[in-house]
């Protein structure tokens, strides 16, 4: 009898705490466990993979369309560790409605794709495999709801269907572990339930899991910076996107950002894997290594962007460039000096607008650039160090427009421009070598451009530092 009480006590026991209800902390300790994961790895792996586009209409695509021929997610995380990154970011849905997990709720999913796995459970062993935190990204609408407008983007592109979103989110919530965050992408809408009872929904199985919304109705507790970068909480200039909501909302407790590991280019998608042709397309470490650093400054979190290819791993040059932020987060490594030119003052022969004036292409930001006027085949950008400086590289990022066919980097004396290097070409990036020449104002003049000329970084490096691999 005395066994049997036991055993039905520990029954007692178990059911309580499975239906217990998920403990709580307290907001203020929350938000420390967030900011301490300081930096993560943004997954984007979907049919847009497979398009080169960042949208892909879906209508006409059933789950085969979705190819891939591996998910190698251990590499995923293991990479993320050797960057001394905190959690994975992992889109589970985009707009196309394609679900990496093996829902209940559709038979769009990877399950039913050649891949055949639940990517998303593979990736939870993975993450707990190397000690990396788990976030997830969610596309509020579906291409696939009624009422949607495939392909189009806005409050009703992506329909309104509240109980499958709801039923979605329950099983991200209740399959799969803990979840840091949900970066929840407003693009095609709410999907008919309302940022504050999709928050609401959420808590109701997660109640610490953090939930932002990279821009319409505010809510949650967590600011989503898309294309944005570091800055305290409040600081529009930083908000990319979410501007508005930042600016007026008091609910947020940490702010994140993000963008592509790959730089503007022409053709193929960049949050996506792009095309085999911009597999060497890649921001240096370094640009991501002090947005790490201001991240870390600001209590914020940084998801750097790098999308697996059709084998489902990470390209080689982003491995080798997450590993080396790393080295230079474990200061194996020393950070090199910015360029001389970086925040100069500039001018141009023109330009398009105000929003492409030629200081864009001395700001380190590879989101901005310099575009000269409408039908201009020509033209020259020009910098000014304010003082004279001993220059013997350049760098030249056009962001693969390959627009320019000839052009001639200058330095300036007494009024004159002497040429120090011509060239046909710059594409993606071009670095120039030279003797050092000592110059206060330096110009890269555009000879000859197939279209408007337009340039997205434009460095020069004193002979003192070391030349960009």
């Amino acid at each position: 009898m005395r066994i049997r009480m036991m055993v039905l006590a520990t029954l007692i026991v178990a059911a309580n705490t499975a239906s217990a209800e998920p403990v709580k902390t307290p907001a203020a300790v929350r938000a420390r466990q967030i900011k301490e994961m300081k930096w993560g790895m943004f997954i984007c792996w979907s049919f847009s993979t497979f398009s080169g586009r960042e949208w892909t209409p879906t209508q006409d695509k059933d789950a085969s369309y979705f190819r891939a021929t591996g998910a190698d997610t251990d590499q995923w995380c293991r990479t993320a560790k050797e960057a001394g990154m905190g959690y994975i970011l992992f889109l589970t849905k985009h707009h196309d409605g394609f679900c990496l997990w093996d829902t209940a709720t559709t038979d769009k999913k990877v399950t039913n794709s050649p891949l055949g796995i639940d990517v998303l459970k593979k990736l939870r062993k993975s993450c707990d495999k190397y000690g990396i935190k788990l976030a997830l990204y969610f596309s509020e609408g579906d291409w696939n709801w009624p009422g949607a407008q495939d392909g189009k983007g806005g409050a009703g592109g992506g329909g309104s269907n509240p109980d499958v979103k709801k039923a979605q989110l329950k099983e991200l919530c209740t399959q799969y572990g803990p979840i840091e965050f949900f970066w929840m992408d407003h693009a095609v809408g709410t999907g008919g339930l309302s940022h504050a009872d999709t928050v609401k929904w959420v808590h109701t199985f997660q109640p610490d899991c953090f939930v932002g919304f990279n821009h319409g109705t505010p809510a949650g507790r967590i600011c989503l910076r898309e294309r944005g970068k570091p800055g305290k909480l409040g600081d529009t200039s930083a908000s990319g996107f979410n501007e508005r909501a930042e600016a007026t909302y008091k609910g947020y407790l940490v702010a994140e950002f993000t963008y592509p590991i790959q730089p503007p280019h022409k053709g193929g998608a960049m949050w996506f894997y792009s095309l085999p042709k911009h597999d060497g397309l890649c921001l240096p470490a370094e640009k991501l290594y002090r947005d790490y650093l201001g991240a870390v400054e600001n209590g914020n979190i940084f998801s750097i962007d790098a999308g697996p290819n059709y084998e489902g791993k990470l390209r080689e040059v982003d491995v080798k460039t997450l590993c080396k932020v790393g080295q230079y987060i474990r200061g194996r490594r020393s950070l090199p000096p910015p360029p001389v030119s970086q925040g100069k003052s500039a001018k141009a022969s023109s330009q398009w607008d105000a929003h492409y004036a030629p200081t864009q292409a001395f700001d380190g930001d590879p989101n901005t650039r310099w575009g000269a006027s409408p039908n201009s085949r020509s033209g020259w950008l020009s910098v000014d160090l304010g003082k004279p400086v001993a220059v013997n590289h350049a760098v030249i990022d056009e962001a693969g427009w390959n627009r320019v066919q000839r052009f001639e980097l200058q330095s300036e004396m007494n009024g004159q421009w002497t040429t120090i290097v011509s060239g046909t070409t710059i594409g993606a990036l071009k670095t120039l070598h030279f003797k050092p020449v000592t110059a206060q104002q330096f110009r890269l003049n555009i000879l000859e451009a197939n279209e408007v000329p337009t340039i997205v970084e434009f460095e020069l490096h004193a002979a003192t530092d070391r030349v960009r691999p």
